[in-house]
């Protein structure tokens, strides 16, 4: 084989490592940053907002590999957030120093216990590695800035926009990362990454297609969105969907 296709075999064999994943997550969020600032969607602090989103997004299905950088983080910032969420609803009850130590404790709990529960039951390219989960995380990363964050319609669609942007982006290069250009052959990991649903854990897909549903429900009108899509110029979307989240 040539130099040149031995290397970009190589390359390719790599995208599944969390490097590759950040790498190309933050490049393919930052254009959409970019691209939803020049047309005047976000303003600067928000479309670098909806890049960490984008990023976020990129890596958050490595969070079924135990004890992956994802993972670790994911459950660090959890565990900070929730004992912050404690202290701060507790801290007319409690000194300073009680309320530091509840926050240090729930902390703990998250990253160490909570976390080695979740690795002993989520299965590596299984639900998580879906196109039905990065919806049902998409969908309800809006729904969370309609509700949470109290964003504008539009804002609010971007955010869940990005989060799907960067989940589709690292399925994508899982599935890329199973062809072997090296070998000339297809990886038995093919096809368990960019997958409708996980058919394996059917409960938890089911589970999702409920959420999912409740997500769509709650979800903010999506006229907004649909309005510059169609100032784009791509076709006519029909006119009852906006309807359905009214």
């Amino acid at each position: 084989m040539p130099r040149a296709a031995e290397a970009t075999a190589r390359w390719l064999l790599g995208m599944a490592n969390f490097q590759a994943h950040l790498t190309v997550g933050a490049t393919v969020a930052g254009i959409a940053a970019l691209a939803v600032n020049y047309h005047e969607l976000a303003n600067f602090n928000q479309a670098q907002g909806l890049f960490v989103l984008g990023v976020a997004g990129s890596l958050f299905p490595d969070i079924d590999v135990d004890d992956s950088k994802p993972v670790r983080g994911f459950f660090a910032l959890l565990g900070l957030g929730l004992g912050l969420a404690a202290a701060s609803a507790l801290r007319q009850r409690f000194l300073i120093f009680e309320l530091a130590l509840i926050w240090v404790g729930i902390w703990l709990v998250v990253y160490f216990p909570l976390r080695m529960l979740f690795a002993r039951l989520t299965v590596h390219r299984g639900i998580y590695h879906s196109l039905l989960m990065a919806a049902t995380v998409a969908i309800f990363a809006v729904v969370a800035a309609d509700r949470w964050l109290d964003f504008d319609p539009l804002l609010t669609w971007l955010v869940g926009g990005f989060v799907l942007l960067g989940y589709l982006t690292h399925l994508v290069l899982d599935e890329i990362a199973s062809i072997d250009l090296a070998g000339k052959r297809i990886k038995r990991s093919f096809g368990t990454a960019l997958k409708p649903l996980s058919l394996n854990a059917w409960p938890v897909s089911l589970l999702c297609l409920g959420l999912l549903g409740v997500g769509l429900w709650l979800a903010p009108d999506p006229a907004p969105l649909f309005h510059w899509l169609r100032n784009l110029g791509l076709p006519q979307l029909p006119q009852t969907l906006p309807a359905f989240f009214s």
